[in-house]
């Protein structure tokens, strides 16, 4: 019986030591565990924010790398490429009713094409040349009107056709008495009617010519060999028209200027008078084209003459005047 008990009792002691170390075990493993988990999610989080923090400078990094790679581009580019240039509406203060470099060669005139006698036509035939009569009219449209006619037209000019001659010829009055002899401005109004020459048109031709004539006549040669320098540019002007009416006149004119002052011829050639009023008569010395001359005579329609005959006659009194001189 003691034998047995005796096991009973041990077999308790051992349920129970067994039982307290289970409860220790138990016991002690809970927060032991606990910790563990903890220090392992712990470690789980700074390396997750590790990892993020990594990442996140990595960007950063490269984010600078390729910002500054952008830049050195960008600057490579700026210093080997040129400045873009702003179109041109907007630039400050251009006008875009202007023409554009683009459209010059649009908007630009065609040249003028002597054989067409205006734009070129590419392909026509060359048209026929003109004659003197038609290069005279091309150039009398060109030129501008001269002080003669302007004055003319505002009846301005101190002589006028005389009205009055019926049935005999035709002749001028001068709008006060006495004139031109007396209390006349020479000065004033025979450079304005020389220039009259190259007016084709009567009777501002007849008025022109024969009111010149007049003034040399009734001038004394100390008044008019001053003025000679100024009579040359308009006849030049008349006789550059190659209008063999204008060409007629001037050249009536200068013989009437050489005959009446033969002082005259040197005024002339000390000006350089001959060597600037002798190129188109002789570049004119062929033409035929008849034309009127004088007004003294009673005839209908005028005296009219060839121009190269007026042309032969007037350089040969030139020369006779002015001699070797002239001749040069």
């Amino acid at each position: 019986g003691s034998g047995g008990g005796t096991r009973a009792r041990e077999a308790t002691r051992a349920s129970g030591a067994a039982s307290a170390s289970a409860s220790r075990r138990s016991s002690g493993n809970a927060p032991g565990g606990t910790g563990r988990s903890a220090d392992v999610a712990t470690a789980k989080g700074a390396t997750a924010r590790s990892a993020t923090g990594a990442a996140s400078t990595r960007a950063s990094a490269r984010t600078r790398a390729s910002s500054d790679g952008t830049a050195r581009v960008s600057g490579a580019s700026t210093a080997k490429s040129p400045a873009v240039r702003q179109p041109l509406s907007a630039v400050p203060g251009f006008d875009s009713s202007a023409p554009s470099k683009l459209g010059a060669a649009v908007q630009m005139p065609e040249k003028f094409c002597a054989c067409c006698r205006g734009p070129h036509r590419r392909g026509s035939a060359p048209l026929a040349p003109l004659s003197v009569t038609q290069r005279a009219r091309a150039k009398r449209e060109t030129c501008p009107p001269s002080e003669f006619a302007r004055l003319y037209a505002k009846s301005a000019l101190p002589a006028e056709k005389n009205s009055g001659a019926f049935g005999g010829a035709e002749s001028i009055r001068w709008r006060e008495q006495g004139w031109p002899e007396v209390a006349f401005d020479v000065g004033k109004w025979l450079p304005v009617f020389v220039e009259g020459a190259r007016v084709t048109t009567e009777p501002q031709r007849m008025i022109a010519v024969e009111g010149t004539k007049q003034i040399l006549r009734a001038t004394p040669s100390d008044v008019v060999l001053p003025l000679v320098p100024l009579l040359v540019p308009p006849l030049r002007a008349a006789l550059n028209t190659c209008d063999p009416s204008a060409v007629a006149a001037a050249l009536e004119m200068v013989k009437a200027l050489i005959t009446t002052h033969e002082e005259s011829v040197d005024v002339l050639i000390d000006c350089d008078g001959f060597r600037r009023l002798l190129p188109v008569p002789n570049t004119m010395a062929n033409c035929d084209a008849l034309v009127r001359i004088g007004y003294e005579k009673k005839i209908v329609g005028g005296e009219r003459r060839r121009l190269d005959l007026i042309i032969d006659e007037t350089l040969r009194l030139m020369a006779d005047a002015g001699g070797a001189r002239g001749l040069r």
